[in-house]
């Protein structure tokens, strides 16, 4: 099956139930990569969606669409259009809704944001994507997607 979506702007309801589950999941993988204490965690999370997104769905520069086939959300994806600090789009977060997972609609909502990027004149879209992510970090090599940079840390002491 070869997956079909439309994105659309994502309604500020949509909004509201993304950020409640996008600040848990990031809190989770940010505690899960030694970045976050747990105890902490949300209110980090929180404060970070808040920096960029201070104006939720209208925040200027950025982009929030709700991926949808038919009539149907499968996914969102939030991109950010270049800024004055930063000289290419970048891709804060893709998301596929568990159901319709592992049927190329991961794939599909990355080209069509691409196609949104290039129709209003971007040429580059870079992405962060955490180590133990392997089902991401094999999607978006295979969309074209090249390591520039790589972080690594090593634990020390104790034993």
């Amino acid at each position: 099956m070869s997956a079909r979506v439309t994105l659309r702007p994502m309604t500020p309801a949509e909004f509201d139930t993304y950020l409640g589950r996008s600040v848990r999941g990031y809190a989770q993988e940010k505690v899960r990569a030694g970045e976050f204490a747990p105890e902490r965690a949300d209110e980090q999370a929180r404060a970070e969606f808040a920096l960029l997104l201070p104006e939720g769905v209208r925040t200027n520069g950025m982009l929030l669409f709700t991926a949808v086939d038919g009539s149907e959300p499968v996914g969102m994806l939030w991109l950010a259009l270049p800024s004055a600090r930063r000289r290419q789009a970048w891709v804060y977060e893709l998301w596929v809704a568990p159901t319709a997972r592992s049927r190329g609609y991961g794939r599909a909502i990355m080209r069509a944001g691409e196609r949104e990027l290039a129709a209003r004149g971007v040429s580059e879209v870079g992405l962060n994507v955490f180590g133990d992510n392997t089902t991401a970090i094999g999607l978006y090599e295979s969309l074209g997607y090249a390591v520039v940079s790589q972080q690594m840390t090593k634990q020390v002491g104790g034993t």
